[in-house]
């Protein structure tokens, strides 16, 4: 079964604690620094981090199409039907 899986994830890190005014630490995915902070408090760029979230959405979600014990939608339709 084939199927297209599109993940997009935008995290909202307008409060203050998402950033620390002076200090740059290397960011927790690429090594670049940064003055951003994650929900944790380690350093990470927004980006970084939203990028990370959609990776593992995105296996979680192929995961699922390609487990063929998880019925496709159209054939869940024809189950209640009956």
């Amino acid at each position: 079964m084939a199927g297209l899986l599109v993940v997009r994830v935008h995290l909202d890190w307008t409060g203050p604690g998402h950033y620390e005014h002076g200090r740059s630490l290397p960011c927790r995915v690429c090594g670049t620094d940064t003055k951003m902070r994650d929900g944790r408090g380690q350093a990470c760029h927004q980006s970084c981090a939203e990028d990370e979230i959609a990776r593992e959405l995105l296996g979680a979600g192929r995961a699922l199409i390609d487990d063929e014990r998880v019925p496709a939608p159209a054939r869940m339709l024809q189950e209640v039907a009956r």
